[in-house]
């Protein structure tokens, strides 16, 4: 779960949470507008969803996660370094789109999804909300990146995220192992006599079910948890990552702004793990309705932000609302489709996925650019993830396979 976890702090917060800190330095040196900008998060999504199907069934195999995630720590310290002599767009778009993108999907995160529930069952939302944690901290990396701007330039930032995602990120690789039966132990550290069914398992598939990917392709939830998903994808990416310029485009500044962000990943941090203990008791389906609705709501609140109490009133009760997005959703594979495939099955809904959070920040900072304000495309946000919401009532869970 250590891995996991410190996998997604920097994948997350050296793509995602980082990406708005730069953006005001890059436009004033470069020239570049903010639809060019996250136009990166774009091509990063869209390319790791096309590799995605082929990279997912190499984490269901014995070595595979080990050799992609100590790839993933040497690839993306050499993205994010060379970013440090980007001039030209093509240059940002392969560093930080193409090659980052390959980073993402050998990383951490893919570990949370594909191998943290296989090591556990009965204990699996506790586990897979802890090892989420690790992208809480990605907040932080504004508020640091930040100073490093201030100090020393942006070139310099990326130079330094670099050289500490490899230091940080290429040791713990080397000690990955993909499900518990490997090293001759059993889910949730379960002798054979000591093993009980999931309470969450009981309630929505019984006993667990292994899916294959054709098998689960072939399940009306597959499809449904597809479009859902989807509708989301579209007002997470390009939405966070605008907070920051959105912050000091309404008054207040880059330091402020990046302070707010670190609050959320504070409050983050609890929700997750309120979240995914959750789920050991109750539907996850039902609770990732819950989830969707009230983070659509509070956008109504980051569209009213007025003063210092406000932004930080925001950055609370979203980090506690969204907080429980990613375990949540993470969950709801393993629960309805079993460990045996989950790199396989993942792998096969990314593509589709990928593609819509591809479209988000190109929506949103295409908006902002032909309006000069950010009303609409947050307007645009609380649609989708409302929207998703209400989807979560027909994402039963499938029968067990024959």
């Amino acid at each position: 779960m250590l891995i996991a976890a410190t996998g997604g702090v920097f994948t997350l917060g050296t793509g995602l949470w980082s990406l708005g800190a730069f953006v005001i330095p890059m436009e004033e040196e470069l020239g570049w507008n903010r639809t060019t900008l996250f136009a990166g998060l774009t091509i990063r999504a869209l390319a790791a969803g096309a590799i995605a199907p082929f990279i997912g069934p190499v984490f269901d195999t014995r070595n595979g996660p080990r050799r992609l995630t100590i790839a993933s720590a040497v690839i993306l310290g050499m993205s994010l370094v060379g970013l440090r002599w980007v001039d030209e767009v093509w240059q940002y778009y392969i560093l930080f789109g193409g090659v980052g993108a390959l980073a993402n999907v050998t990383s951490g995160i893919v570990l949370i999804e594909a191998v943290v529930p296989k090591w556990f069952i009965r204990k699996r939302g506790r586990a897979v909300a802890a090892a989420s944690m690790g992208g809480v901290l990605g907040p932080v990396f504004p508020l640091a990146i930040q100073w490093v701007i201030s100090a020393y330039g942006w070139r310099e930032a990326w130079v330094v995220m670099g050289l500490v995602s490899v230091v940080v990120l290429l040791p713990l690789a080397f000690l990955v192992r993909t499900r518990p039966e490997d090293v001759g132990q059993l889910p949730d550290g379960d002798t054979e006599a000591s093993a009980q069914p999931s309470t969450s398992q009981t309630r929505n598939l019984s006993p667990e079910a292994d899916h294959t990917r054709s098998q689960a392709m072939r399940t009306s939830t597959f499809w449904i948890l597809i479009a859902t998903f989807s509708l989301t994808s579209l007002g997470v990416q390009g939405f966070i990552s605008n907070w920051l310029p959105y912050f000091q485009d309404i008054g207040f500044s880059a330091n402020t702004g990046a302070l707010a962000l670190t609050v959320f990943g504070i409050a983050v941090l609890p929700a997750r793990f309120f979240w995914g203990s959750l789920a050991d008791f109750f539907s996850v389906r039902h609770l990732l309705m819950v989830q969707h609705i009230l983070t659509g709501l509070l956008v109504l609140l980051l569209l009213n932000i007025g003063n210092y109490t406000l932004l930080m009133a925001f950055a609370v009760l979203m980090g506690l609302a969204y907080g429980g997005y990613v375990p949540l959703q993470r969950l709801i594979y393993p629960i309805y489709y079993g460990r045996a495939h989950l790199g396989a099955i993942r792998g096969a809904m990314r593509p589709a996925i990928t593609t819509a959070s591809a479209a988000g920040p190109l929506v949103i900072a295409g908006i902002y650019d032909l309006r000069g304000s950010y009303e609409l495309a947050f307007i645009f946000v609380m649609v989708m993830w409302l929207a998703a919401g209400m989807m979560f009532l027909m994402a039963r869970p499938p029968r067990l396979p024959r």
